[in-house]
């Protein structure tokens, strides 16, 4: 069976990827309007989806090009 829906990352998942402290990912997801990958509580817990932190590193390169 293939599952098509999101692939869910943990913060301390996303900072190993993005090189970020997961704190820096905490504070980036508490400011108004959020910074960095776009993420979502589920059950209480921040995730990410992998599809959204993979876009958000693709528009960074972008800027930083």
């Amino acid at each position: 069976m293939m599952n098509n829906g999101p692939t869910w990352l943990t913060r301390e998942e996303v900072s190993l990827r993005v090189r970020f402290a997961p704190k820096t990912l905490a504070n980036w997801a508490a400011q108004t309007p959020p910074k960095g990958p776009r993420f979502t509580k589920v059950g209480g817990k921040t995730r990410y989806d992998l599809a959204d932190v993979v876009a958000w590193q693709e528009a960074q390169a972008a800027d930083a090009a």
